[in-house]
């Protein structure tokens, strides 16, 4: 039995139709694409990519992620690199 109060896990699975764009405020999507946007500038001869950015919409802290499954803290959002290099941002 599910407690009506407990929210359920999101499953990641395809992004290009993801509602996570409308889930993040414009200055989270910045912070995102700044970040990825950096990574790619400083590193251009990189073979590894990162799949997207993990980012805290509480404390404004973000990460690349590299792995396909991305392991995120409570409350944080998982940001594709599909998302951020289409033209939503």
């Amino acid at each position: 039995m599910v407690n009506p109060t407990q929210k359920r896990p999101v499953k990641y699975t395809k992004y290009a139709g993801s509602n996570i764009a409308l889930l993040l405020t414009p200055s989270l999507q910045k912070l995102a694409k700044l970040l990825y946007r950096t990574y790619l500038e400083t590193h251009p001869n990189q073979v590894r990519l990162p799949q997207g950015v993990a980012i805290s919409p509480i404390t404004y802290r973000a990460g690349l992620i590299f792995s396909q499954q991305p392991i995120l803290l409570p409350g944080e959002f998982f940001v594709p690199v599909e998302l951020m290099e289409s033209k939503i941002y």
